[in-house]
């Protein structure tokens, strides 16, 4: 019998905001893929910036051991391009695709991934022209006796989102969690709407095509994002706002309309498709897979996870974080005190929060919080007492991890990428 063919399917900047996550936002095709598969709530990037997170989920490792400490076209680069996920479905049958989006190496050098074919890779991938190039690719695939492997990159939800939303779009909106329902706030999120309806709708595409050539039912379909959305205290943060995505799961096997509480790492990504596809996962993978999930949705998978910040672009931001099913510990590892938090994208909240002097308070080097009565983590517990023993129990974690994988912050500043600017 063909092994399944696989598709994933990836935006920019989405965090967890579409409609399958209970947020007001018109996502009907998101949310028909959930209602296909299993959806899972509690799932985290390993980095919430993007080359280092694709390069996470893409080979099952940490950015600091995978080598992608910062972006792709900032001097990011992978040490091994081998343990690339298509370089071990490759050997065992499948054909590989590259269509659209990518970010794990800087565009002109698309080709030295090594995917068997290319449409249309770099950055204007925008959702109304990837939609159409992932049907006539799939369409071309239903008579090859052969699986596939389709990576299909979206751009948006990336800023700059669309300047012209529909009139009145605006006025019944909620921002993202951290900002007071007002004006500038809402007209910024009305515009995050528009930008997501391409992708969504190009998803519509894929799983018609998928249905009407008859490949549905062979088709494991992992839907998902890099990191939080492009608003500031999100993307780039260590807290669930910059590391929490959206992950729905669906195929041959998978429990349909479920939903996971489980705490789980994109990490988990690369060892559950060799388990799912009945072959061996290589020894470099740290993650587990999504099994014991997939047969019971109520099953728990991790105790803690862990996540890391090293260079956006040519920024420096050392962060480590560990998170279990309560609490979550951020450790700083700058000498200095930092003077702000890392920035996201250019954008009139941004804009607006700045004008209100966020970024000039000095930010903890440690953090802690309790997700169950701080699930925004904004409260930090890290010098209260009646949390001392919490917090010492997470370093131990934390620290036995690292020496584990061989972290290089333990050492010291990690050097900026070859061509990049320390800041």
């Amino acid at each position: 019998m063909k092994k399944p063919n696989i598709i994933y399917f990836h935006t920019h900047d989405t965090g967890r905001y579409i409609s399958p996550y209970g947020y007001g936002v018109p996502s009907p095709n998101y949310q028909r893929l959930a209602e296909e598969g299993l959806t899972f709530k509690r799932m985290h990037c390993v980095a919430p910036t993007c080359s280092p997170s694709r390069a996470g989920l893409l080979t099952g490792q940490y950015p600091s051991q995978n080598g992608m400490i910062s972006l792709a076209h900032r001097g990011g680069k992978l040490k091994d391009m081998s343990k690339h996920l298509i370089h071990t479905l490759k050997p065992n049958g499948y054909h590989t695709a590259l269509i659209g989006f990518h970010h794990v190496v800087n565009w002109p050098e698309y080709e030295t991934l090594g995917y068997d074919e290319y449409i249309k890779p770099g950055a204007g991938a925008k959702g109304a022209q990837m939609g159409p190039l992932a049907v006539d690719f799939i369409e071309a695939q239903k008579d090859q006796n052969r699986p596939f492997f389709a990576s299909i990159g979206i751009t948006e939800t990336h800023r700059v989102f669309p300047q012209e939303v529909p009139e009145g779009a605006d006025r019944y909106v909620r921002p993202p969690a951290p900002f007071p329902d007002t004006d500038v706030y809402r007209k910024d999120m009305a515009a995050y709407i528009e930008s997501l309806k391409y992708p969504d709708a190009a998803l519509g595409l894929i799983l018609d095509k998928l249905e009407e050539s008859g490949q549905r039912d062979n088709t494991i379909i992992i839907c998902t994002t890099d990191h939080g959305v492009p608003f500031p205290s999100m993307k780039n943060n260590l807290t669930d706002h910059g590391t929490g995505v959206l992950f729905i799961l669906s195929g041959p096997g998978i429990p349909k309309g479920s939903v996971s509480d489980a705490l789980t790492s994109q990490l988990d990504v690369f060892p559950t498709l060799c388990d799912l596809i009945g072959i061996e996962a290589p020894n470099w993978l740290v993650g587990s897979s999504l099994r014991p999930v997939l047969e019971d949705p109520k099953a728990e998978l991790h105790d803690v996870i862990f996540t890391q910040s090293n260079y956006h672009g040519y920024s420096y931001h050392p962060f480590r974080c560990i998170r279990n099913g309560r609490y979550a510990y951020i450790q700083g590892y700058q000498d200095n005190e930092w003077s702000q938090f890392p920035r996201s994208d250019a954008s009139p909240t941004d804009e607006a929060w700045t004008k209100l002097g966020w970024g000039e308070e000095l930010a903890p080097k440690e953090r802690l919080f309790d997700t169950v009565f701080d699930p925004h983590e904004v409260n930090n517990l890290v010098d209260n007492p009646a949390y001392a023993e919490i917090k010492a129990e997470l370093q131990r974690k934390l620290i036995a991890h690292q020496k584990e994988i061989c972290d290089p912050i333990l050492e010291g500043p990690i050097p900026a990428p070859e061509g990049a600017t320390h800041i």
